[in-house]
């Protein structure tokens, strides 16, 4: 238990200085770059993966049952 609570002194003044210095503001803006262009990426690869014309649905094709008057 001893340890434990040293171990969490430790981290919680290791955090402090990096709070204090704007290591974790630095961190979390690289992180959040990072996220928004993985992000794009992906959209652009869905976007040349994608059909880029959709089915032409007639009525002969159609599964769809006509509406009865």
């Amino acid at each position: 238990m001893i340890r434990t609570l040293i171990f969490g002194a430790i981290a919680g003044y290791v955090g402090k200085k990096l709070y204090d210095d704007g290591k974790l503001t630095e961190f979390k803006d690289d992180l959040v770059t990072r996220y928004n262009e993985a992000k794009a990426n992906l959209a652009e690869q869905r976007a040349e993966t994608a059909p880029t014309t959709a089915p032409v649905i007639s009525p002969s094709t159609s599964p769809a049952a006509p509406l009865a008057h």
